[in-house]
C-alpha cells in the first residue's frame, strides 16, 4: 500500500510543477480609466508629439506608468496626437499583427472629448466637482446637459 501513496503523491507532485512552471510571469497591468497625469507629464508628451517623437512620447509615458502597456500608451499617444493633427488613419486590425483579442484597446474612452479634456474631466470627478466636469464637456463638444452627465456618470 506505501508504493500506491507514493505514486499518488508524485503524480500531484508532478502536476504541481508543471502548473506552476508553465504559468508566465505577468506584469501587474492598470486600468487605464483610471489613469490621471499629471500636467508637466501631458506637456512634455505634448512636446514631444509636435517634434514627431512618438516613440520617445511613449516611452515616456510607460516609465511614468508602470505596468502600463505598450498598445494603452500608444493609443493615448494617438489621442493627444489628434488634438494637434486630427485623426491618423486607422490601420486593419488584421495587418497589426496582434491576435483577435487585443484589437480591441482598453484605453481612455474613444468619446468625442478631446483627450486633454477627458484627463481634466476625469480630475475633476475624482475631486468630486461634478457640476463643474459637466460644464467641461458641454463647452468643448456642444453635448447637451443630459448626455454630458451621462458621460461624466460614465467615466471611471
Amino acid at each position: 500500500m506505501p508504493t500506491f501513496l507514493g505514486v499518488v503523491v508524485g503524480v500531484f507532485v508532478g502536476v504541481l510543477v508543471v502548473v506552476i512552471a508553465g504559468r508566465k510571469a505577468r506584469a501587474p497591468g492598470i486600468d487605464p480609466t483610471q489613469l490621471t497625469f499629471e500636467p508637466a507629464l501631458i506637456a512634455q508628451l505634448r512636446a514631444l508629439i509636435a517634434e514627431n517623437h512618438q516613440i520617445q512620447a511613449i516611452k515616456l509615458l510607460r516609465e511614468s506608468n508602470p505596468g502600463l502597456s505598450l498598445v494603452t500608451a500608444k493609443n493615448i499617444v494617438d489621442r493627444l496626437s489628434v488634438t494637434a493633427a486630427g485623426p491618423p488613419a486607422p490601420a486593419p486590425p488584421e495587418a497589426s499583427g496582434q491576435p483577435p483579442e487585443q484589437w480591441a484597446d482598453h484605453a481612455p474612452s474613444s468619446s468625442p472629448v478631446p483627450f486633454d479634456v477627458e484627463l481634466e474631466v476625469r480630475q475633476l470627478k475624482l475631486q468630486g466637482h461634478l457640476v463643474h466636469a459637466i460644464k467641461l464637456v458641454r463647452e468643448h463638444t456642444g453635448m447637451g446637459l443630459k448626455d454630458a452627465k451621462e458621460y461624466v456618470d460614465g467615466l471611471t
